[in-house]
């Protein structure tokens, strides 16, 4: 029951890192130029809030399916931080999220039927990023709060108290830009691990889990490249744009904005699943 458990849980934890990154997105065409966008400079109460819709995953390998579809409303990213050679960045998020996870054990099956709630569920954390080229450098996240679920023919929902604190943090900082910033600018992904040291347990402490993750990236030359200029409406405006895009594959792309100091838009879609994110708000000048 309690692997059961966690499985739901870091299904639903992964979903709310992945975003950084809402109503119906418009992305038009910009006249191409050939100036720079140079790397923004952060300060402290800068804040973005983000939409991440359309969170979905479909999974399924060896007996075991997860299905999920939810979304963060308030996805909130506050520069708590601007000494030294990062920005920190707190993150908070309201999750809403349901769930349908078959999974085999032993002679048993356990079909578990539930849902988040932001009523019932809380997301933070922190995000460090390079002040050079905003390069993911770490970040931890926490999920806390009772998901409410159905466990085979049980004819009620079990409310099940949650806690699960992970802590990310990788061999080289991942490369999500490449500043300055230019039409047809292409960089490539170094060689890079991923270790996600995470504990799983109850809210009183009475069950204590811990488990790693470990995802590793091999180096690929020219990774990213920026394929166009475009300008993007999202809830918080409109803004000219550089379209960030994979050059192996077209399974996701992002927008940077300078005149917002970040990204205003994810389209992400993988083999599993798919989310899309829009910037709701932000307080930068």
């Amino acid at each position: 029951m309690k692997k059961i458990i966690s499985v739901i849980v870091v299904c639903a934890f992964i979903l709310s890192g992945i975003g950084v990154l809402a109503a119906p997105n418009q992305t038009t065409r910009h006249p191409s130029t050939t100036s720079d966008d140079n790397v923004p400079i952060w300060n402290v109460n800068n804040a973005w809030t983000y939409t991440i819709s359309n969170i979905v995953v479909n999974y399924s390998s060896g007996g075991q399916q997860i299905h999920m579809n939810g979304q963060i409303d308030d996805f909130t990213w506050t520069v708590t931080d601007t000494t030294g050679d990062y920005y920190t960045v707190g993150l908070t998020g309201k999750l809403t999220a349901n769930y349908d996870i078959t999974f085999p054990s032993g002679s048993s099956t356990y079909h578990f039927v539930g849902s988040f709630t932001p009523q019932l569920t809380r997301l933070k954390g922190t995000l460090q990023l390079t002040k050079s080229d905003l390069q993911i450098h770490h970040v931890s996240l926490q999920l806390i709060g009772i998901t409410m679920t159905k466990v085979n023919s049980l004819p009620f929902n079990i409310p099940f108290p949650i806690k699960l604190v992970s802590d990310g943090s990788l061999t080289t900082d991942f490369p999500l830009f490449d500043f300055p910033l230019h039409l047809l600018k292409f960089w490539n992904l170094p060689d890079v691990t991923l270790t996600l040291s995470s504990t799983f347990g109850g809210i009183f402490g009475l069950i204590q889990i811990p488990f790693t993750v470990t995802a590793q990236y091999s180096f690929t030359p020219l990774a990213f490249w920026v394929l166009d200029q475009e300008t993007v409406t999202v809830p918080a405006g409109s803004y000219t744009a550089d379209k960030v895009i994979s050059l192996i594959s077209d399974e996701f792309a992002y927008y940077y904005a300078p005149d917002a100091g970040n990204i205003v838009k994810i389209d992400l879609t993988l083999p599993y699943g798919e989310l899309h994110a829009a910037l709701k708000s932000t307080t930068y000048p």
